[in-house]
């Protein structure tokens, strides 16, 4: 509601402390119950503040600016005056109230009947008002976790497995007529989203994605692809051997994680018309050569193989990470705001994407593994706030920082694997409000680092297929 956002904004000055009574009351798992209660002295200063300033400022018809009696201003300005000073009265009490407390605030006030409440002729004023807080939690100590450092070697399997993914990267597709699709095909199609299970053409449509791109995969991948952010575990059987001009519908239960409420976890029917079959034509090695300024074959495996060490580097530090925030989260206990878990589910999905960008995954690697990221729904969502939590008061005690170098060199490499400009990358990342979200994925990992220093680590070889 609109007089709610008053009590979002501090209060500009830093004032003697107006009079105020607090009452503090658990009112669920981190949520905090206050009730306020203003004496009327307080409301009679702030009503006689607010028609000074007006009478300074106000210009009526036949008075100088500064000379218009209080009565004609009472007369007409009484209900925004009315509507200001109660706006005023809860900004800043809410604000002083948290100061006096020691609340650390984690969502938006929730004032009970905000519409309702009127400043008084006479007496007090009272309101009671929600706001989610940061859980209350002891950390373990870090030098019990105990982390394995996993070792990997690039073969040259390995160099050859990533030139060939190169060559399809770089290759060209082609759309074939009067194809029947198979496994490998790039299938287009026009997508809706239907309401309910088995859905008609009268059904409600929820959601539309024209020309959706879905892979075909067969069963090295079991069958499964996605489209429109949607995971169907056969996929790849549903469309193998369809055509152009064929229509499929799949009926299924949309992901819990998805972030259209019309889809998570409720009954849905794709509907994919398939407008076009495009096969790929990998690129041939000597192509590649230009794109990475080598001049031979050799020199290419040579600088692939320095690209996977280094990728390698960051796997390791991934899994090390993952061992060490696993041992945290599971050895602490805190009770979760409900109000939260599902805002965390598209915070958790920016998140995870700009991770899996960082570590040098291709765009359709990526919509694969957010698309299985939207099964997980709830269970993922409060397992990753309760590592934000975590990490979030271990970077406090660890006196963790990020410097603005820091993210820009992040952004650099991202643009790099993506083969973009740092810049437009990151025009694009604050104007979609990822910029707060790498901040945070650079403090964990920074924060992560400092644990593991304290963790003991055992360095063990890497098993195939890891």
């Amino acid at each position: 509601m609109a007089d709610e956002s008053a009590v979002v904004d501090a209060p500009d000055a830093e004032e003697a402390r107006p009079e105020q009574t607090v009452k503090v009351e658990d009112a669920g798992p981190a949520l905090k119950r206050l009730t306020i209660e203003l004496p009327e002295s307080r409301i009679k200063g702030k009503i006689e503040d607010t028609y000074t300033n007006l009478s300074n400022d106000a210009v009526l018809p036949g008075f100088r600016k500064g000379r218009a009696p209080r009565r004609l201003l009472e007369k007409r300005f009484a209900e925004s005056i009315q509507g200001d000073v109660k706006n005023q009265l809860l900004s800043e009490s809410y604000h002083q109230a948290l100061e006096d407390e020691g609340l650390d605030v984690i969502g938006e006030p929730d004032v009970k009947d905000i519409d309702e409440l009127e400043v008084p002729e006479s007496g007090s004023l009272t309101y009671t008002v929600e706001v989610e807080v940061t859980p209350d939690f002891e950390l373990p100590k870090f030098d019990g976790i105990k982390v394995e450092k996993k070792t990997f070697d690039v073969t040259d399997a390995d160099v050859d497995a990533e030139i060939e993914q190169y060559r399809e990267r770089y290759g060209q597709m082609s759309a074939v007529e009067d194809a029947t699709v198979a496994e490998g095909d790039y299938v287009q199609s026009d997508v809706k989203v239907l309401a309910g299970e088995n859905a008609g053409d009268d059904a409600e449509v929820v959601h539309e994605h024209p020309a959706a791109y879905t892979l075909v995969h067969g069963e090295d991948k079991e069958f499964k692809g996605h489209v429109a952010g949607i995971l169907v575990d056969d996929m790849g059987k549903q469309l193998a051997g369809k055509k152009v001009g064929d229509t499929v519908s799949i009926s299924m239960t949309g992901p819990e994680g998805h972030e259209n409420e019309g889809i998570k976890g409720q009954p849905i029917t794709l509907v994919m018309a398939l407008t076009h079959v495009h096969r790929l034509e990998p690129a041939a090695v000597e192509d590649l050569l230009p794109q990475f300024g080598m001049q031979t074959e050799d020199e290419l495996k040579e600088r692939v193989k320095t690209m996977l060490e280094q990728r390698n580097e960051q796997t390791q530090q991934a899994d090390m990470h993952k061992q060490a925030t696993e041992q945290i989260v599971e050895a602490v206990e805190l009770d979760l705001p409900e109000g939260l878990k599902g805002r965390q589910i598209e915070r958790t999905l920016q998140r995870q994407q700009m991770e899996l960008l960082y570590s040098g995954k291709q765009p359709e690697e990526i919509e694969e593994e957010l698309a299985e990221a939207r099964t997980q729904g709830e269970a993922e969502a409060v397992r990753q706030l309760k590592t934000f939590f975590v990490l979030d008061k271990a970077a406090k005690e660890l006196e963790v920082e990020v410097t603005e170098n820091e993210i820009n060199g992040r952004i650099a490499m991202m643009a790099m694997q993506q083969q973009r400009r740092p810049e437009k990358l990151r025009n694009e990342m604050r104007q979609r409000g990822e910029l707060e979200q790498l901040y945070l994925s650079i403090r964990e990992q920074k924060t992560l680092d400092k644990i593991i220093e304290q963790a003991s680590v055992t360095e063990v070889e890497a098993k195939d297929g890891e």
